[in-house]
């Protein structure tokens, strides 16, 4: 965070201090660029309850309020099907898929790029 590159938060369950997952702004560029990919990770058995929903709007207006950012990208693997609505309602727009964009479990794996611009809020 220091050095602007990175921005990493926890996320945590809402009657009680566990984490329950994590969220981030990554490769953060400046320069004419002014952008970062989004990255997160929620534990399995609180998919579905919101937080995702909850938490994706918070740090989108971080990155563009606090940050100045202008550009916001986030991958998911096609079959993610609930990934892809959260971001869609937090007013994320699909552009087209990475192929073989990420190695996972030791396999290259597409993944659907969706994107928000400041523009878009």
């Amino acid at each position: 965070m220091k050095r602007d590159h990175s921005y990493s938060y926890g996320i945590f369950k809402r009657d009680s201090e566990e984490l329950i997952g994590s969220i981030g702004l990554f490769k953060v560029e400046r320069g004419p660029a002014h952008s970062c990919i989004m990255g997160y990770v929620l534990d399995k058995a609180h998919n579905g309850q919101g937080y995702m929903t909850e938490t994706i709007p918070l740090l989108v207006n971080y990155a563009f309020e606090e940050l100045q950012l202008h550009r916001i990208e986030a991958g998911v693997k096609p079959a993610n099907l609930g990934s892809i609505r959260v971001l869609e309602k937090s007013g994320f727009h699909q552009e087209g898929i990475a192929r073989k964009n990420l190695k996972i479990n030791g396999k290259w794996e597409d993944h659907l790029i969706l994107a928000i611009i400041n523009e878009d809020m």
